[in-house]
């Protein structure tokens, strides 16, 4: 299960992106940390966001002068993104006046080190920033996962979906939700028992987790065998070949379930988007895709529904 997991990260385990115009410059300092943890260099802003786009480090380091998107403005373009805004950055400067270093800490980074670096201070400083890391994302699953599943839990929902309308909102992107359901999962736990339960409930959340293919797509527990799928910047259409694919791959683990008309572990699944500005509450989407779940329920199950709110 997954609490029996939930610590097992090491130093060697995270992930730092190297940022750095110079080919001289990111070899010296991959090879300073490459026995630290698994390292990636990039050669500009424009290339790390990318990155981050599809993986997420455990932490940055960022030359301040480049061409095209500078340090000063990838760090800003980082901390705008909600999805990036968390990832710790650390800029690597060869001007140390005062004013560049006030420039520095007023752009959000948590160190900064002098060219030419000094290997010793480098490693030591980034074992203590990856080991700091390491404790505030235990705390984070503490708090925020579901300890069975290790999907987000309801505190997680409630404190970061008024965020995802809001930063919407302002990026005019939509938000769709997809709210799916374990089709028969009481008869399920009745004739299994409920250690089998457990272990249902894990599997297709590590399956639908695996499935979101976005580091901004989230997996949230919301109760019982119910999961809410968010989707940012994903409009109905797309949500709802997201939403086809998770249940396909549910079909396809091919979890035996006696007491199912498919022989097989199915979810059910409901879609919503909301549209930027759209003057319709998050809860009022969510109360559609919930419909929709219902609607897809009744047209048999192991199917994905969606229909659009025209308000």
């Amino acid at each position: 299960m997954f609490l029996n997991n939930s610590g097992s990260r090491k130093l060697k385990d995270c992930l730092v992106l190297i940022v750095d115009d110079q080919i001289s410059s990111r070899l010296v300092l991959e090879t300073l940390l490459k026995d630290i943890a698994k390292v990636v260099g990039v050669a500009s802003g424009e290339e790390a966001l990318a990155f981050c786009d599809q993986h997420q480090p455990d932490l940055i380091l960022l030359d301040v002068v480049m061409p095209g998107l500078d340090g000063h403005k990838t760090a800003q373009k980082l901390l705008a993104d909600p999805d990036k805004s968390h990832i710790p950055f650390m800029f690597v400067t060869a001007t140390v006046t005062d004013e560049e270093q006030s420039r520095c800490w007023n752009s959000g980074c948590i160190d900064f080190v002098e060219k030419p670096v000094n290997s010793c201070t480098l490693r030591n400083r980034v074992k203590s920033h990856l080991s700091h890391k390491l404790k505030n994302d235990l705390l984070e699953k503490l708090i925020y996962l579901d300890r069975l599943t290790g999907a987000y839990n309801r505190h997680y929902l409630e404190d970061f979906l008024p965020r995802l309308v809001k930063e919407g909102d302002r990026n005019t992107t939509p938000l769709s939700l997809v709210i799916f359901d374990i089709d028969y999962f009481k008869q399920f736990n009745d004739h299994y028992g409920h250690m089998s339960g457990d272990d249902c409930l894990w599997r297709v959340s590590a399956a639908l987790k695996k499935a979101l293919q976005r580091p901004m797509d989230k997996l949230v527990r919301i109760g019982g065998e119910e999961f809410l799928v968010l989707l940012p910047n994903t409009e109905l259409a797309g949500a709802t070949e997201v939403a086809q694919r998770l249940s396909n791959t549910v079909y396809e683990l091919n979890l035996a379930h006696d007491l199912s008309s498919f022989g097989r572990v199915t979810i059910s699944g409901g879609v919503a988007t909301r549209l930027p500005k759209q003057d319709v509450s998050i809860d009022a989407i969510l109360q559609l895709a919930d419909q929709n779940l219902y609607q897809a329920k009744s047209q048999g199950r192991n199917r994905v529904f969606s229909l659009a709110n025209d308000a």
